[in-house]
């Protein structure tokens, strides 16, 4: 694969489960050394596209290129390059994390054993007790220490940050960003909105089982929708906001006012200040009401 192609292509990629489909017709590609998020609500089909791009499904229809390889013999030794984390972790309850890593570079992964060691110590892993006893954080970290060791040229990776704790997040997204810059590309899928923007170049959004868009993340962006919950000494007006642009839908419950704004904030902001409230806190959207204030519209277009 030359520097320059797309370390992976989805084309018209269908997986049917019977009578129905996990995903359909997806297509998009990958440029190196980016970070893709590959963003949708639980059941979407995330997952069920990782599993058809990792070998662990055959898809219905369609195709796929795995670092320039597009036959089933040359993708099974173009995965020796790819870094795979798998949503649901299945890892060998007896052994320690340290065998396990041991074991994997037998099957083929070349490792980089220095690496394996800076990642232990960025996320302080607990690699010599038996993978059964670890918490899920900590098998969460031995998951992401596997699919970096060694330094793939594409890591996928479903759902990476499950099980983590804050401070362990930024870690990963650290090791994320570092892999970007040396040109290794990375794929996240996600349900975590602002994970997805802190860290990733483009994103494709799929519902449904159907890719809805691709977008960069400054796209994104513009029309990111926030909520917000203001208290009022007493009852607003529901007109507060009528000149704002940015203000897309208005609420009020007594006092209370529950304010929907889409893209930039500060012109909200600063004519809410007028109004002097005496309680404001942002109520954090989930994906599936993202989804409903924006990607209903795209899907339907």
């Amino acid at each position: 694969m030359s520097r320059t192609a797309s370390p992976l292509v989805l084309q018209h990629l269908t997986k049917s489960y019977g009578n129905s489909r996990g995903i359909e017709d997806v297509s998009f590609s990958l440029r190196p050394g980016e970070v893709f998020g590959f963003l949708g609500p639980n059941g979407a089909g995330k997952t069920t596209a990782i599993r058809t791009i990792t070998g662990f499904m055959q898809p219905t229809s369609g195709s796929f290129r795995l670092l320039g390889a597009s036959d089933s013999e040359a993708q099974r030794k173009a995965r020796a390059r790819v870094g795979y984390l798998a949503g649901d972790i299945a890892l060998y309850g007896r052994l320690t994390g340290r065998q396990l890593l041991k074991y994997l570079a037998k099957l083929g992964r070349d490792a980089d054993w220095q690496y394996v060691a800076e990642l232990e110590r960025r996320f302080e892993a607990e690699l010599d007790k038996p993978i059964r006893s670890l918490s899920k954080g900590n098998r969460q970290k031995l998951g992401v220490i596997q699919a970096f060791m060694h330094r793939p040229k594409l890591a996928i990776l479903d759902e990476p940050t499950s099980g983590l704790d804050p401070l362990m997040k930024q870690v990963f997204y650290e090791i994320v960003r570092e892999s970007s810059a040396d040109k290794r590309t990375i794929f996240v899928s996600s349900h975590d909105l602002s994970e997805v923007q802190k860290i990733c170049d483009r994103a494709g959004f799929i519902r449904n089982g159907k890719l809805i868009s691709v977008e960069t993340i400054a796209e994104v962006m513009e029309y990111s929708t926030h909520q917000y919950i203001v208290e009022f000494a007493k009852k607003p007006a529901k007109t507060m906001f009528d000149k704002v642009d940015s203000v897309q839908e208005v609420h009020i419950d007594g006092r209370t006012m529950t304010v929907t704004v889409r893209g930039e904030v500060g012109e909200f902001v600063r004519e809410l200040a007028k109004h002097k409230p005496v309680g404001l806190r942002e109520h954090e959207l989930e994906l599936e009401e993202l989804f409903m204030h924006h990607y209903t519209d795209k899907e339907q277009s």
